[in-house]
């Protein structure tokens, strides 16, 4: 009889052991010609996503919205934007989804709405209306100068104050991302329920949970104060703490969690920006806490990132490896320490693409770079999430695309304050022109744009993704870089990335296990053990990370002996660079330019439940 080598049944939870899929609506598949991704175009691609190895797909969100922020500004939570399609539309997909046994969870939006949300025009219309208080108004003054002035000084995430002003009531409302998002009040109950409401609404129509956009930036600091400046060269200063990760934000997901989510069977994850510790992300996922099961930190994501003295979006290209990965490893290694449970992503539709900023889109090294990012990412703790494209080695846009390429709000706000302030400080034209250059040359490394481009379906017209005229341009690499051309192709990312979805369900220390990396200062390989204290499971990650001239990367000598690593049962189960799979160590390995290596150290041992 064979007894299949698991942890305690009290450690497992079916949302811990699945491969979550984002999909990012407006880019993934037109059913049709409209040049936009609908609700039936993904439908079609349900059994491609089962194939690969996804439980789990996340919707980004297909609310009715005025689309200021990509659907991230909503003006009816319980309905669906036209351009994805209907209600009965998104019921077909949930069925297509629960008849192969894999779930579907949607964005919840509720920090903010959107100002065409009904909720906000009656907050807006009278200062008497029962929903005045649903957001935050606030007087502001007059200076010195004449000149009014908002509440206080902080700065919106894309430039500028978060207050805007109403001229009909004489006061401001608050909207901590665009202005066309004013932020809802959580410390009114009215509001909290009407939220609670929506989400039992979808999860009785068959949600099987939500990811929660920026959820811990819900509690405000009382009284509204400056927040200190740290950047003087804006008037306007980030609110850091001020409206991120304070302890109201616990008070409510408690309560949500008591008068919604215990209800039910369900996945929740929260994003959350920030700076705290593992410590205090811990608190979100801990069990007893009764809050989410994970959330989303954003630490490991800055490692290639320079805050310059005007633009959020800046690019570091000195970045160093031990540096990315002391990140990476404090995380892994201290949040599960603290009883939190990781949630491990790499490229979202926030970020560029990893496999363009630690790998290589150099055509003789994309594909082993992108596999050497795939054993990297599936080999992390926690629950995984892939981000469309990623399977099929989906990289950043062109260097060669211009401005006009740029589609997202933020990126248009960089461009167009940046122009702004130069013509305030009296910059020539040709000064101008030379700092749009400038920030555009960051941008092609940094933009959210570079993980919206269009899913590469096939070599055909617009690669596969729609007969029309597609909303953001395909990239100029699809006849080469598809789906289609990678599926049967058992030497490509896409296969490869099948095999390792497959190869983290089989080997659970994976999942379950402790991190503990090796060799931390190498600013070459990339090393570490997983390891099931409760199986004695325990796998070896070998990566060749090292970069060399025009990111083309570098044949490296790893040595693992004086890691300390024991390797005389090393058996080797999964590579990128043709070796042979069984075998194993004998002396330092030599790992060609982005190779990646998993050797089983040792076979677990069945734990009896």
């Amino acid at each position: 009889m064979t007894v299949d080598i698991i942890p305690p049944a009290s450690q497992r939870r079916w949302w811990k052991e699945s491969t979550v899929y984002q999909i990012y609506p407006a880019s993934f598949n037109d059913h049709a010609d409209s040049g936009h991704g609908t609700l039936p175009g993904i439908i079609e691609r349900v059994p491609y996503l089962q194939e690969l190895g996804v439980d789990i797909i996340w919707l980004s969100p297909i609310y009715e919205s005025p689309q200021a922020d990509m659907g991230y500004d909503i003006s009816d939570y319980q309905k669906i934007d036209p351009r994805y399609g209907t209600l009965e539309d998104w019921d077909n997909l949930r069925d297509a989804c629960h008849e192969r046994g894999m779930k579907l969870v949607m964005d919840l939006v509720v920090n903010h709405s959107s100002n065409e949300h009904a909720w906000f025009k009656e907050s807006r219309s009278s200062k008497t209306n029962p929903k005045r208080d649903w957001y935050y108004w606030r007087k502001g003054s007059i200076n010195e100068k004449g000149e009014r002035v908002p509440p206080n000084n902080w700065e919106a995430m894309w430039g500028g104050s978060t207050w805007e002003y109403d001229e009909e009531s004489d006061e401001y409302y608050l909207h901590l991302f665009a202005k066309q998002q004013p932020d809802l009040n959580w410390l009114n109950p009215e509001v909290r329920e009407a939220v609670y409401k929506m989400m039992r609404w979808w999860l009785d129509r068959g949600a099987d949970g939500f990811r929660m956009d920026v959820i811990n930036f819900i509690d405000k600091a009382p009284g509204f104060p400056d927040a200190p400046t740290t950047n003087p060269y804006t008037v306007y200063q980030p609110f850091g703490p001020l409206s991120v990760g304070r302890p109201g934000v616990h008070t409510h997901l408690k309560e949500m969690h008591e008068k919604v989510l215990k209800d039910y069977d369900c996945f929740c994850v929260g994003e959350c920006p920030g700076g705290d510790d593992p410590e205090a992300f811990a608190q979100y996922s801990k069990p007893e806490n009764n809050e989410l099961q994970m959330v989303f930190n954003f630490h490991h994501l800055g490692f290639d990132r320079a805050r310059t003295s005007t633009i959020g979006r800046g690019w570091n290209p000195d970045w160093k490896l031990s540096d990315f990965k002391q990140v990476v490893n404090t995380w892994h290694v201290d949040l599960p320490k603290e009883g939190g449970w990781m949630s491990n992503y790499v490229d979202n539709h926030d970020q560029p693409r990893l496999l363009s900023r630690i790998g290589s889109d150099h055509p003789d090294h994309r594909a082993r770079s992108a596999q050497a990012v795939a054993v990297f990412h599936t080999t992390l703790t926690g629950t995984i999430f892939v981000f469309q494209g990623q399977e099929n080695g989906q990289i950043n846009m062109p260097h060669s695309w211009g401005e006009e390429e740029y589609k997202d709000i933020e990126s248009v706000e960089i461009f167009e304050g940046e122009r702004e302030r130069l013509k305030r400080e009296g910059a020539t034209q040709a000064e101008i022109d030379e700092r749009i250059k400038w920030v555009l040359g960051n941008l092609r490394e940094t933009a959210r744009d570079n993980g919206r481009t269009p899913m590469q379906w096939d070599s055909s017209e617009h690669a596969g993704f729609s007969k029309g005229q597609p909303w953001m341009r395909v990239h100029d690499d699809y006849k080469q870089w598809n789906v289609k051309s990678q599926e049967n192709d058992k030497q490509s990312v896409w296969s490869f990335w099948q095999a390792m979805l497959a190869l983290r369900k089989k080997h659970l220390a994976i999942i379950y296990g402790k991190f503990i990396p090796l060799d931390e200062s190498s600013e070459e390989n990339y090393t570490y053990i997983r390891e099931d204290e409760d199986t004695g499971e325990k796998l070896l990650v070998v990566l060749n990370l090292a970069r060399g001239p025009d990111r083309t990367g570098l044949p490296i000598k790893v040595d693992l002996a004086s890691m300390g690593v024991d390797t005389s049962n090393a058996q080797l189960i999964i590579a990128n660079d043709g070796a042979e799979v069984g075998s194993g160590i004998s002396g330092p390995l030599d790992l060609d330019n982005w190779g990646a290596r998993v050797y089983l150290l040792q076979q677990g041992r069945a734990v009896l439940n």
